[in-house]
């Protein structure tokens, strides 16, 4: 991979409760490889079932979910792609986290970001079953690029998107896992991401029926200045985006990466009226 050239970053739309080899693994590894893409970004926690359905978190639930994603990391050159941006469930010093990473052919893996930040509601009990991880918001240099995470929910602080694109960031990664009733919010927040930032934005999302809950799929590739440049549809769950540093760095020039975002003073209050 050139670091001056294009760099193409595909998204992805992945069933719900994928296992790592089954048919709708082969399946996605299929559209990926025809995209032949330099890197692929998984959605969140892509394999087994969405556990934080529940509101009674069970540690035997968790440890399957978790072993399935260990499995998984034997399976990702499946993919024929030398670069797989991913996340799982793991423990850290006792604690429930989930932590982004970086794969690179040949097994080497980088972790990049934990999640901060969890909802609390009916199909979401992510408070129940997951802690905030230590190691945050950190960028990772791979394949030419500088890649930063913010791992679904994350993406709703704008604050973290702006910070990454001050430390240098050339693309945020958004793995996801949300329902088809909100899609149009968080194509909102990735589109913003991207303005707020100067740095592209690519998010990948589980996709079909898990019990009663429905995902909504729709994976986008997003360019500095907002726009969609790439939509997964489940005609096409995979697809792909040249991503350019110099779009990248040139948009960090422009409005508003460059307005100052020093917390203004407090106005001076003046005395009550007598």
């Amino acid at each position: 991979m050139n670091a001056d050239g294009p760099i193409r970053l595909a998204v992805c739309e992945a069933a719900a409760c994928m296992t790592p080899g089954d048919d709708d693994w082969r399946s996605l590894t299929t559209d990926a490889q025809n995209t032949k893409a330099d890197m692929f970004l998984l959605n969140e926690m892509p394999f087994g079932p969405w556990i934080a359905a529940s509101s009674e978190p069970q540690f035997e639930d968790l440890i399957a979910v978790q072993r399935l994603h260990e499995q998984a990391l034997k399976h990702y050159g499946d993919l024929s792609i030398p670069i797989v941006l991913g996340n799982h469930p793991v423990f850290d010093e006792g604690n429930s986290i989930i932590e982004g990473f970086v794969w690179e052919r040949g097994g080497a893996i980088t972790t990049a970001h934990t999640k901060q930040y969890f909802p609390n509601e009916e199909g979401w009990y992510e408070t129940l079953w997951f802690e905030r991880g230590t190691q945050a918001f950190q960028i990772v240099e791979v394949g030419g690029l500088n890649v930063a995470f913010l791992i679904c929910t994350d993406i709703m602080f704008n604050e973290w998107a702006r910070h990454y694109g001050k430390e240098g960031a050339d693309v945020i990664v958004v793995p996801r896992a949300t329902p088809v009733q909100t899609l149009h919010r968080w194509k909102t927040a990735v589109q913003m991401a991207a303005v707020v930032s100067g740095c592209y934005v690519a998010s990948s999302n589980r996709a079909g029926e898990e019990g009663d809950m429905t995902f909504g799929g729709l994976g986008w590739i997003v360019d500095p200045s907002g726009v969609v440049i790439a939509e997964t549809s489940a005609d096409e769950p995979v697809v792909a985006a040249d991503i350019y540093r110099s779009v990248a760095a040139h948009a960090k020039r422009e409005y508003p990466c460059y307005v100052d975002d020093t917390p203004p003073t407090e106005p001076e209050m003046l005395p009550e009226e007598l």
